[in-house]
């Protein structure tokens, strides 16, 4: 354990900055884990964006020409 703590000691800024940041990352991870409700409707929110992105990007002409048949019916 004190190699551990000498290393750190004696490290530069970005290696104190990188275990810092990893624990702190880790950190908000556990507590929006905790936050079930939270972390579904971050899922949902992502799942939507990337769902709406697959449709654009692979459905794009078919989208388009129903919705052209549906404006033209009205």
């Amino acid at each position: 354990m004190n190699k551990f703590f000498d290393f750190y000691k004696n490290g530069n800024f970005a290696i104190k900055f990188i275990f810092l940041g990893v624990a702190l990352v880790m950190a908000l991870l556990w507590v929006i884990g905790s936050l079930t409700k939270f972390d579904r409707l971050v899922m949902f929110m992502v799942g939507t964006i990337v769902g709406g992105a697959l449709i654009n990007i692979f459905l794009y002409d078919y989208v388009v020409s129903a919705i052209n048949y549906v404006s033209n019916l009205f």
